[in-house]
């Protein structure tokens, strides 16, 4: 009588599906999770790059622009795009008699994904111009 029962309990498959699905879910989320964010760090990181391209051709057009008012530049052109706080470094260079305005900027990206310890990422960006005036 117990054999029987105990034979017919490990042969019972009801509440399989539950239970793959209980824990295929955990790693569906953190994938789902790790993807949007991978998305969002890269939108992120090619709006700084588009930011700081439009950034040096105002100082390819200027060559006494400031470095705050290049940065506040920056400020304007990112604004557009994400409300992220990102420094850029100025300094220009000579290259054989021709000016060259050099533009760094760091863009740090913190991802917060379920189940995954927390972690940084970051994105630099160069921008090298030569100035006209």
């Amino acid at each position: 009588m117990m054999d029987a029962l105990l034979n017919r309990f490990l042969r019972d498959e009801r509440g399989v599906n539950a239970v793959e699905f209980a824990m295929v879910l955990p790693i569906f989320v953190t994938m789902l999770f790790g993807v949007i964010q991978m998305g969002l760090a890269l939108y992120y990181s090619s709006s700084v790059q588009y930011s700081l391209e439009r950034t040096a051709r105002a100082a390819m057009l200027d060559g006494d622009i400031s470095a705050g008012a290049l940065q506040q530049q920056f400020n304007t052109q990112l604004d557009e795009f994400t409300d992220k706080n990102v420094d850029v470094e100025y300094s220009t260079e000579n290259a054989g008699g021709v000016e060259i305005v050099v533009l760094k900027a760091k863009y740090v990206h913190q991802f917060e994904i379920p189940l995954v310890p927390f972690f940084e990422m970051s994105f630099p960006v160069e921008v090298r111009v030569p100035v006209t005036g």
